[in-house]
């Protein structure tokens, strides 16, 4: 994450650490006077918290009054008297954070910390029971939401039970580890009109309970029978994929959303308990959270023995795989499936393409993690995250899976991305 000065510009983690960083300062801005400002505004102010103004690009809002707060231009903030602390709190309330890291960089606005959107919901649940009481309406206002999205994420297994049931029998699957940019490919699909069902698993959903569990059951098994199943299977390099899959519980749209088993104010612990929870396999951790248990939660290729071994009769690690070229192509009885690497995507799009019946795919990047809302935050423990030995040599040294896909070449430069790793 580029800094200014040497200095950290992003303090979603350090907010949602020490909340107190916000309570002890009167100089705290709200980037963006539209919805987002107003929710922040009302819960910063409920909870006591001293906001001195808005800012926001619009022309149109500058030296007027929103919630009875004034809004300046972003070009006011250089003359901003810092009273005390020295430092301004800008939180960012825009759809496109980066735009005003962006600005605030080539104003040279030193001493500006910044917090996202996301930093500070995240920071307000965190400590939701220190700053509002019982009888609270932000927070009730909260619970609420948090049941919203729950109900939500439901919805969307009702939806994909209708859409399996309704697609053609030629249909591409699209079945993958969670993480290994199945959205992308998905997006790419879409736009060449060709069918396809995207799943991660294919064992029931089981956060919609089991009232439609036998029509799912028989659906998947009759796929097979019609015709030649085409499938198509990613993997991504482990340390990317656990990092990207631990930040999904924090995802708009994810019933884990801030709400991991064991999301705590110190995002480092929390890590370092996803990683040893890793290391002790899926079974102990769907046994360990239970109804918590987030499908991306676990060593990806155990994924491969669980899902395409039980499922689909194929062991992809007895089957030749081109490490250089980055894919292969298995058929076995009535199933045709197309494995290939993430990192390779763009180079091999002629090849996908042919499998699925498309001319040409286009380049896209879809759902990448630092495009979220949490992607500043995202971004800045990317950088500062430290990896815990065992962790890392358990994908890294030994690992005949691994090896299976990844070259020494890919491999070490791939380590060289994470910058910390202790024992």
């Amino acid at each position: 994450m580029k800094q200014y000065d040497g200095k950290r510009i992003v303090w979603d983690i350090e907010i949602c650490k020490n909340f107190s960083l916000l309570k002890n300062t009167d100089e705290i801005i709200i980037y963006g006077a539209g919805w987002k400002g107003k929710e922040v505004l009302r819960c910063l102010v409920e909870a006591g918290i001293h906001i001195e103004c808005f800012c926001d690009m619009d022309r149109d809002k500058w030296e007027t009054y929103v919630e009875n707060y004034r809004v300046i231009s972003p070009f006011k903030l250089q003359n901003i008297k810092v009273r005390s602390s020295g430092i301004i709190y800008v939180i960012l309330c825009i759809d496109y954070p980066k735009e005003g890291l962006t600005l605030f960089r080539e104003m040279g606005l030193n001493n500006i910390r910044t917090v996202s959107y996301w930093g500070i919901k995240m920071a307000l649940y965190l400590n939701i029971k220190e700053l509002y009481t019982k009888d609270s309406k932000t927070k009730m206002w909260l619970e609420i939401e948090r049941s919203r999205r729950r109900n939500r994420f439901m919805e969307t297994g009702f939806s994909f039970i209708c859409d399996i049931i309704a697609a053609p029998s030629n249909a591409i699957w699209i079945v993958q580890p969670g993480k290994t940019a199945t959205s992308t490919l998905e997006t790419r699909l879409k736009e060449k009109k060709i069918p396809f069902l995207k799943i991660h698993r294919f064992e029931y959903p089981y956060h919609i309970g089991e009232i439609n569990r036998e029509v799912w059951e028989r659906i998947i098994s009759e796929y097979r029978k019609e015709g030649i199943l085409k499938v198509v299977v990613a993997v991504r390099e482990p340390l990317a994929r656990d990092y990207s899959a631990f930040w999904q519980a924090f995802s708009g749209g994810n019933e884990m959303e801030m709400e991991a088993p064991f999301v705590s104010n110190d995002f480092q612990k929390n890590y370092e308990c996803y990683q040893s929870m890793i290391l002790k396999g899926s079974k102990y951790m769907e046994r360990k959270l239970k109804d918590a248990y987030p499908y991306i939660w676990s060593d990806e290729f155990e994924w491969f023995d669980e899902q395409i071994k039980q499922y689909l009769d194929i062991d992809v690690f007895q089957y030749p795989f081109d490490r250089e070229k980055g894919f292969t192509i298995i058929e076995k009885e009535k199933v045709q499936l197309l494995l290939y690497k993430t990192e390779k995507m763009d180079s091999i799009l002629e090849e996908i393409g042919s499998f699925v019946g498309a001319e040409s795919l286009s380049k896209v990047d879809d759902n990448i993690s630092k495009q979220k809302w949490y992607g500043l935050a995202y971004l800045q423990f990317r950088k500062e995250v430290v990896l815990m030995k065992k962790y890392v040599e358990h994908y890294y040294c030994g690992n005949a899976k691994m090896d299976h896909f990844y070259t020494p070449e890919e491999k070490e430069k791939f380590l060289g991305k994470w910058e910390k790793i202790r024992d």
